[in-house]
């Protein structure tokens, strides 16, 4: 099989055996108002049982009640974390059971979704996309000069294109563009803005302006409800 094609297959999913806490909090009778305490200090709701992993216990009226863990609350250690009903399973508990075959390895919380795993699973989708997307243009018969001119034709009223079409005009730049692969020196937000340009594609900004930015800045994406008050409590929308 192709090296690449490998390295791609690899990055198809994120797990929950990547972002899981495994040294899991128990809940423990003896404990119990210590095990309170952890529940309102990260507004979590339930805590696993010691002695029985299909049971929980869920916190609330500041007292444990015990439960059985319901499937929609169980995840598996090798499933995918970016699938539409893992969003649904936290809509509706906020704290997920990890388990491996029948055993409890771990709990996830939505908040897990700020672990650098994730920002290095996202990186690496970003960095395929804009390959992706420069091979794209090569296919349908574009080059460097095109990104030019369409900086031209969009410069009115338009700093930003002012600067790179005066930029890339340049000859030393032109020079410099001809040692390199098409499209290598432009950033992502200009390959969209020729791919949509030439109707390739139709690709939000807010793929760049959004994500992008938050995983080469490292800003969480899941944000605190408010850091000042309370560090460990964060906002699920």
């Amino acid at each position: 099989m192709n090296k690449d094609l490998k390295e791609s297959e690899i990055q198809l999913k994120l797990s929950f055996g990547k972002i899981m806490t495994s040294d899991v909090v128990f809940y423990d009778d003896s404990f119990g108002a210590d095990c309170a305490k952890f529940c309102q200090d990260r507004n979590i709701t339930y805590l696993p049982s010691l002695d029985d992993f299909d049971k929980c216990y869920r916190f609330a009226d500041n007292k444990f009640q015990e439960e059985r863990i319901d499937e929609s609350q169980k995840v598996s250690v090798d499933d995918d974390i970016f699938v539409k009903s893992v969003v649904e399973k936290f809509e509706a508990h906020q704290v997920l059971f990890v388990f491996e075959k029948n055993e409890l390895v771990g709990v996830v919380h939505f908040s897990d979704y700020n672990r650098n795993p994730v920002f290095i699973y996202i990186y690496s989708l970003l960095l395929e996309f804009e390959k992706g997307l420069r091979k794209l243009l090569i296919i349908n018969g574009l080059g460097n000069k095109d990104m030019i001119e369409f900086f031209k034709d969009h410069q009115k009223n338009n700093d930003d294109f002012i600067e790179k079409f005066n930029h890339f005009s340049n000859l030393e730049i032109e020079k410099d563009m001809r040692e390199l692969e098409p499209f290598q020196m432009f950033y992502l937000k200009d390959l969209f803005g020729l791919i949509n340009s030439k109707k390739i594609l139709k690709i939000s900004e807010s793929v760049n302006d959004d994500i992008r930015n938050i995983v080469m800045h490292a800003r969480n994406p899941v944000k605190h409800k408010d850091f000042e008050i309370a560090g460990l409590i964060y906002n699920f929308e």
